[in-house]
This record gives C-alpha cells, sequence and structure tokens, in this order.
C-alpha cells in the first residue's frame, strides 16, 4: 500500500467514533434477544458455522488449548469442540449477552471440553500456552490489532483469522459474493412449500431484523458503533512479521451471509433439508474456486499465521474474468421501484401523502387482501443511510398487482419527529413475514429534508 493510501485510510477511520466502549455497547445490542438453534440446518447461518470450522480444523494442535477472541455466542467454538473432544476450549468475549448465549450453546451441544468468558479481549491474559488462538469476524473489531498480536505472540504457537478482504481504503471488498445463493434457494424452497400448500401451515412470528449471527447484519436502533477496520494482505504481512518467524498461508471462502432469507428462525423438515444443500453448495464453491485459484477473491479469507516454513497462497495477481449479462431466478419478493412522487421536505412529525411506480418481477399476483397481505411501507435512514426509524406505517396496494405489472401505489408517510437531513427508504412488506428488502431486492431510497 502506498504512502498516501495509508495516510487516506487513516484520516477516514479518524473520523468514525470508535472505540472499546461504543465497540462492546454495539454488541451487547447485537447479541440481546433472538431465540434460535444455531445448529441446526434450517438456520441460515448454520452454514457459516460449518463453513469456517471446516477452515480451521485441520490447523487444531494435536494437544493444548484452543482460545477464540471476540468469540460472540461461541457457535463455532462450539462446532469445533464438538469435532475435537480431545482438545480444551476457551471463549472471549466482552459482552455479557453474548456469553450468556455462549454458554446456553454448551449446554445445547452438550460439550465438556470448553468455558467462556466475558471480558475486554485485548487485555485478556492466557493462563498458559496458546495452541491456537482463533478470531472468527473480530480480528477487525480490534483497537490495536498490532499490539494485540504483539502481547500475545510470545504465548501463541499458531493463528487462525478468518476476516473480510479488505480493500486499501479499509473497506470489505467483495470481488466474489454469494450471499444471494442462500436467497434464490429459499425461493425454490418456498416454492416447492407453497405448491404443496405448507406455506399456509401454521403460524407466521414476524421476521427478526436484529442479529441472528455475529456480523450478519446490524440490529435496529443500535447504540454504539463497533470498530469496522478491514485489512488488506499488506497489513497481515505487518501484523505477522516475517522478521520474526511468521509464516502466512491465505484460503478464500465465500460462506459468512450478510443477509438471510425471511424466516430464518423458523424450523421444518423442508427448511432443514434445504439447509443441508445451502451448506453443501456453499461448500462446493468453495472448492471450485480454490481449484481455479480464484477463491482469493471472495470476500472472506482464513489466514493461518505460524512460524516456520514458508508463505503460500498470497499471489493475488490472478485477475478475476469479467461477468457479462444478468441471471435473474423469480421470487415472491422481486420488486423494481420506478419514479417517485411526492414532497422532498416536510416538518418534523407531519404526515403526507406520496407515490411509487413498482414493477411486480416476482412469479405471483400480490394484494393486501389477505392475513399475510402486502402493504407499501418505508424506513427512515440518516444521511449517511444509518437505520433510524424502521417501522413505517403501512398503505394497502389499489389492488391485485399481477406478475410482470407495472403500476402506481399510494404511500403514507409520518415524518421523523426531529428535524434534519434524512433518506425515505421506500419498501413493501409482506405483512407478518418479511420486508421485500430483506430479501435481497434494494429500497428505493428519496433523500429528504425535515424541518
Amino acid at each position: 500500500m502506498t504512502f498516501f493510501g495509508r495516510l487516506a485510510r487513516r484520516l477516514n477511520w479518524s473520523r468514525r467514533r470508535w472505540s472499546a466502549a461504543s465497540d462492546k455497547t454495539f454488541h451487547e445490542e447485537l447479541y440481546r434477544g433472538d431465540a434460535y438453534d444455531p445448529f441446526s440446518p434450517a438456520y441460515p447461518g448454520s452454514s457459516t458455522i460449518r463453513r469456517f470450522a471446516d477452515l480451521v480444523q485441520p490447523h487444531l494442535p494435536d494437544r493444548g488449548c484452543v482460545v477464540d477472541f471476540g468469540c460472540g455466542p461461541g457457535e463455532i467454538t462450539c462446532e469445533l469442540a464438538a469435532r475435537r473432544i480431545d482438545l480444551q476450549f476457551v471463549g472471549v468475549d466482552h459482552s455479557a449477552a453474548a456469553i450468556h448465549k455462549a454458554n446456553a450453546n454448551i449446554a445445547r451441544r452438550g460439550l465438556s471440553n470448553i468455558h467462556f468468558e466475558c471480558a475486554a479481549v485485548e487485555a485478556f491474559t492466557p493462563s498458559g500456552e496458546i495452541g491456537l488462538a482463533t478470531l472468527f469476524d473480530s480480528f477487525h473489531h480490534l483497537t490495536n490489532p498490532s499490539a494485540f498480536v504483539q502481547c500475545l505472540s510470545p504465548r501463541v504457537e499458531r493463528w487462525a483469522l478468518i476476516e473480510p478482504r479488505g480493500s486499501w481504503a479499509g473497506t470489505w471488498r467483495k470481488d466474489l459474493d454469494f450471499d444471494w445463493v442462500a436467497h434464490d434457494l429459499d425461493k425454490i424452497r418456498a416454492h416447492v412449500a407453497y405448491l404443496c400448500g405448507e406455506e399456509l401451515i401454521g403460524v407466521r412470528e414476524p421476521f427478526s431484523t436484529s442479529s441472528l449471527e455475529k456480523g450478519s447484519r446490524t440490529p435496529i436502533n443500535c447504540r454504539g458503533e463497533a470498530v469496522e477496520r478491514r485489512y488488506t494482505l499488506d497489513d497481515f504481512e505487518r501484523f505477522f512479521d516475517t522478521r520474526e518467524g511468521w509464516t502466512l498461508d491465505l484460503r478464500g471462502t465465500v460462506a459468512g451471509l450478510e443477509s438471510y432469507p425471511p424466516g430464518a428462525n423458523r424450523h421444518d423438515e423442508l427448511r432443514d433439508r434445504f439447509g443441508e444443500l445451502r451448506y453443501q453448495i456453499y461448500r462446493d464453491i468453495d472448492e471450485w474456486l480454490f481449484a481455479r485459484d480464484l477463491d482469493l477473491h471472495a470476500k472472506h479469507w482464513l489466514i493461518v499465521a505460524a512460524r516456520g516454513g514458508r508463505t503460500r497462497r498470497v499471489n493475488l495477481s490472478r485477475q478475476m474474468p469479467r461477468a457479462t449479462g444478468r441471471f435473474d431466478v423469480p421470487g415472491p419478493y422481486d420488486v423494481r421501484y420506478g419514479e417517485y412522487r411526492g414532497p422532498r421536505e416536510a416538518r418534523a412529525g407531519e404526515r403526507f401523502m406520496a407515490s411509487v411506480e413498482l414493477t411486480n418481477e416476482g412469479r405471483r399476483a400480490w394484494s393486501s387482501d389477505s392475513q399475510m397481505g402486502i402493504f407499501t411501507s418505508y424506513h427512515w435512514l440518516d444521511d449517511e443511510g444509518h437505520m433510524m426509524e424502521f417501522d413505517g406505517e403501512r398503505t394497502p396496494l389499489p389492488g391485485s398487482i399481477d406478475a410482470g405489472e407495472t403500476t402506481t401505489v399510494a404511500l403514507v408517510v409520518r415524518a421523523p419527529s426531529s428535524a434534519g437531513r434524512y433518506r425515505l427508504a421506500i419498501d413493501l412488506v409482506c405483512e407478518g413475514v418479511t420486508w421485500f428488502s430483506e430479501t435481497g431486492r434494494p429500497c428505493l431510497e428519496v433523500p429528504f429534508q425535515i424541518q
């Protein structure tokens, strides 16, 4: 990275409100609520848990202790502990809410070779030697990673990090992002269930928009701000200096979903079966990319740092072939927004009318005339795109909107109670099932000034 690149990134980071305290507050909010079984194949995050464990398992030590720093609810830690009952595992996290969930996961898996501690990761002092130190999507939350590595390295035989692939600006680089696989596979599952009548059986719980897995999504109205510094290969080579005897081994993975299909916390036989398919597909994509030397273009990296040997798999010169054309599999919540007609400024708390043109690009008609009807609605974002108000008022559709049909629908909106610059994020909601934006279709954002 050039000097000017490092300078630009530092200036960008200096504008953020990052601190250990704000990160802890953020994660306490992140791990509250959401009752779900992370090890059920029906849960979308189970594919990430299993794939991350698959990648790290070959690097587990023959004996000794494995410490997972920033373990969150300990889902991957428990998965590894269940696979290697001969090893002792320790999980450390600064969130009491996360450790509470982690202890529940110990009981869920019936494990006796693991325990969790609530402590500040960067101040944690291990009691002995560490055969393997792991950090799953948590290294980029450290406030001072260099000091952390230097402090612990004398006691650590090997490191295994799974981290987002960073850009020179410290953002997440996603040349290969396959989150759409989970969404499209769930569309197939929903279609099968719909044709068999099973989609109408049972009580539908509203889909939770808070986080169901560490790093999967930001909870609404979350206090604090997580430290989010993404790192490049140059950074990791600096953290694990070859002059100190470290060598790096990298491998990419497309696992690690940012967004889940609707109904992520539901469980039934069909979801279990499709969950196994989802895991196998992500595993096979990883292997296919690895065989073609394209895996390091994926959005997550496994970085293994060990002493001795030689650095392998760090050549990023292989270019990605350019994709042409577009593939789309129609789903039940596919919408395309057109022109917005309405005000772009309002008084605080004012209620106003607007309209938006939209096209039903799904496979069946939409209507508001049912228990799980479809309505127009909205969210309020601040000028930087952070969620401010999530649950907007509902407006019924003017009638049935057939697949492929384009029409103009009404929107009843209440302005935020505080003045400022906002974005009105227009969305559709299938009541009690999902917001359309949660299935991968982005909202239509309209800049707004509230007086």
